[in-house]
């Protein structure tokens, strides 16, 4: 299963607890004006990605993780992709 995907961030340290490799993905039609994202917003732009595309990704950096480190799903709005945010993990 492909989901899109807007960008990839390793060694991320704001968006969870620990070290994390963080999955932004593409699409939201929430449209929260608060927004960090706003360029995530249209669905139809971003890379398609396979779910085990970003689980080969994700383990290259899993040293760096600790106990408490690990991967977070971020926005756009990944409930919009939920089969593929469920295959992923």
């Amino acid at each position: 299963m492909n989901g899109r995907i807007h960008s990839l961030q390793s060694l991320g340290t704001v968006d969870g607890p620990g070290v994390r490799y963080v999955v932004f993905m593409q699409g939201c039609n929430l449209r929260c004006k608060c927004c960090h994202n706003p360029d995530t917003w249209n669905g139809a732009e971003g890379k398609e990605y396979s779910a085990q595309d970003i689980v080969k990704k994700v383990l290259r950096f899993r040293e760096y993780f600790g106990k408490d480190g690990g991967i977070t799903v971020s926005g756009g709005e990944p409930l919009l992709q939920a089969a593929f945010v469920r295959e992923l993990f």
